[in-house]
């Protein structure tokens, strides 16, 4: 496994989830818990986008700054521990519940740990 891949991998899970977000918003709602309203099937649709767009970017990341991939890969790494953070302390306040929530909590702090040791290793 290499830093590359990571970002690949990283960049699959989030465009599938930005997928699911903006074709089937009413089902991320359902994953998540919540009760579906109008103005939380629109915010969920754009989170989708975003969540599309750094995917692209994730996968094409490795390719554009192949020399800087190291750097990159931290600062991956970080955003990933941000996003552990912010699904661990909802998941703690019950703000959002179930499987898939804590299926993304485990994906993500494992991409953030291979973001930061592939990154290391890149780097020497």
């Amino acid at each position: 496994m290499n830093l590359a891949l990571v970002f690949r991998i990283s960049g699959v899970l989030l465009i599938l989830n930005g997928i699911s977000m903006f074709f089937t918003p009413g089902m991320a709602v359902g994953m998540y818990g919540w009760e579906e309203s109008g103005p939380l099937i629109v915010v969920i649709r754009a989170l989708g986008i975003s969540f599309l767009a750094t995917g692209i970017l994730a996968l094409m990341l490795p390719v554009w700054i192949e020399n800087k991939l190291a750097s990159a890969g931290m600062l991956w790494g970080v955003i990933n521990l941000a996003w552990v953070a912010h699904i661990g302390y909802d998941l703690y306040a019950a703000n959002i519940s179930g499987g898939a929530a804590i299926a993304n909590l485990i994906l993500t702090a494992i991409l953030a740990i291979l973001f930061f040791v592939m990154s290391s290793r890149h780097s020497n």
